[in-house]
């Protein structure tokens, strides 16, 4: 870490800590504000670890996990730079989604989503639709109906950015030929979250580097 990035990772810290009276954080805290700052700072010049999974992190800090999902969560609740947890989640949506691959499955879309933050709130979107957010074995795979997603998406961000996914995504499921339809496929995501985030502003679209994965 340059001692810039050091001396930053130190006032945050700092700041954060001493907030409510020297003492008064609890070590939960204070090791969910850690790994906020490694997300956002790094770690001996690594550069922001948000762009790193769950694993990698539990490898790297030598921390089951678990550990890592719950330290990620909590972090974003309490130390989050947005005002409201809404906010927080659809960047962190767009942050999942461009480097998500999307694969149809009948009338249903498969995705990996790490983030337990993200993982939350998009449940609770769908069910204000009427949609029931569907984990298979593995609980960072969310498998939901296509129609549904599409529709939460058209209420969260650009409508035009998210009919043309739509389009594609349909147009994608028909190609037969194996190959071309998985080079389809894994650039729909990241595609829409350019697109998105255009719309959006410079301020979403600069907010999405560096947000936690998971």
């Amino acid at each position: 870490m340059s001692t810039d990035k050091s001396n930053l990772f130190a006032k945050e810290f700092l700041d954060a800590y001493l907030k409510l009276g020297l003492g008064s954080m609890t070590k939960s805290d204070m090791d969910a504000l850690v790994m906020w700052l490694l997300d956002r700072h790094g770690l001996n010049g690594s550069g922001p670890l948000s762009v790193l999974s769950n694993q990698t992190i539990s490898e790297r800090l030598r921390t089951p996990v678990a550990k890592v999902k719950k330290l990620r969560y909590e972090a974003a609740l309490k130390f989050g730079v947005f005002t409201s947890v809404e906010d927080l989640a659809k960047t962190r949506l767009l942050h999942s989604l461009s480097t998500a691959t999307f694969e149809p499955d009948k009338d249903k879309i498969c995705l990996i989503i790490e983030d337990a933050l993200v993982k939350h709130w998009l449940q609770g979107q769908l069910k204000i639709n009427g949609q029931i957010f569907d984990h298979p074995f593995n609980t960072e795979i969310v498998r939901v109906s296509s129609d549904a997603f599409f529709n939460v998406l058209s209420s969260i961000f650009d409508k035009k950015s998210v009919d043309t996914l739509r389009t594609n995504f349909a147009a994608a499921k028909k190609l037969t030929d194996e190959k071309q339809r998985a080079e389809k496929l894994s650039k729909l995501a990241s595609d829409f979250v350019s697109r998105a985030a255009k719309a959006a502003g410079k301020s979403v679209a600069g907010a999405i580097i560096g947000v936690p994965t998971a």
